[in-house]
């Protein structure tokens, strides 16, 4: 029974990671998956396919957890953004770049545009490729009531095309170059690696002090970076690690996670930046170190 379950754990996590958003609470909800599992491993000779039962439910847990989550998102001070992953969390029989991407900061940032039952419809379809038979059975509905969630979903992103694949090694050097021009104060190649119309988004969750809302223009961005240096801890570390199936930077101080910090990289600039120091969302990064 634990085997039959520790097979799919990776894929259960993915889905819940990329319904959520939160390390945490998708952990809590494979653990409840598995708790569920357990209740019926007496009748588990009736479940025809074990896969199919672990997804259904996770799927399910998934939705009425994101349902009490999207409530306090509403409250949460500052911008939101999602926890960071430092590894990617795929099912091993679908590791290929497009699975990868969407568990990218801008992806799951992106699902925030969605009601749960259209993140649910929209990211068994276009993350791990179940066909509308399959995500029928999983969350209960009628086959044409997924077709018409899911046409919703993709209204709702107004993103009729997805991002072209962005190439990692491209990425990397961006992110090394953002790293270096910021390590040596040099604004100009810092301006440089930046997109014009790039962004900055900072989540401090009111725990710490954060930009309250996202700073526009490549210039902008430099100056608060540059600005907020005297606030980094004197044994402050920069460390290039592979945050949400992308290169991104952990900075750490007296061996904890302080920061974390993900890209998004478009016609070879850096587009977006993200930069988590709610200590919440970094806690699981922590108990992960030790």
């Amino acid at each position: 029974m634990i085997d039959a379950f520790l097979e799919h754990r990776p894929l259960l996590f993915g889905i819940a990671y990329r319904m959520l958003g939160s390390v945490a609470e998708a952990e809590d909800a494979v653990q409840d998956t598995f708790l569920r599992w357990e209740s019926v491993v007496e009748k588990k000779d009736e479940i025809r396919s074990t896969k199919a039962w672990l997804v259904a439910t996770i799927s399910r847990l998934s939705i009425d957890r994101l349902r009490s989550a999207k409530r306090q998102r509403e409250q949460y001070f500052g911008v939101w953004l999602p926890e960071p992953l430092m590894a990617t969390v795929v099912d091993p029989h679908n590791a290929d770049s497009a699975l990868a991407d969407s568990i990218s900061t801008a992806f799951i940032l992106m699902l925030e545009a969605l009601t749960p039952d259209e993140r649910a419809v929209f990211i068994l379809r276009e993350a791990f490729d179940y066909n509308y038979g399959e995500i029928s059975a999983i969350l209960d509905k009628s086959v044409a009531n997924c077709r018409r969630i899911a046409c919703r979903a993709k209204e709702h992103l107004s993103q009729p095309d997805r991002r072209r694949p962005v190439d990692p090694a491209q990425a990397e050097t961006l992110v090394r170059r953002f790293l270096s021009a910021c390590r040596n104060g040099d604004v100009a190649s810092l301006i440089a690696v930046l997109a014009e119309d790039s962004t900055l988004m900072t989540d401090g969750g009111g725990r710490v002090r954060a930009a309250p809302g996202p700073i526009r223009g490549s210039e902008r961005i430099a100056r608060f970076l540059f600005g907020i240096q005297a606030n980094v801890p004197a044994d402050a570390e920069f460390r290039l690690e592979q945050v949400n199936a992308a290169k991104g930077i952990l900075v750490l101080s007296a061996d904890t996670p302080i920061a974390v910090l993900t890209f998004s990289v478009t016609d070879g600039q850096i587009a977006t930046i993200y930069v988590v120091t709610n200590p919440d969302k970094l806690r699981h990064l922590t108990r992960a170190r030790e």
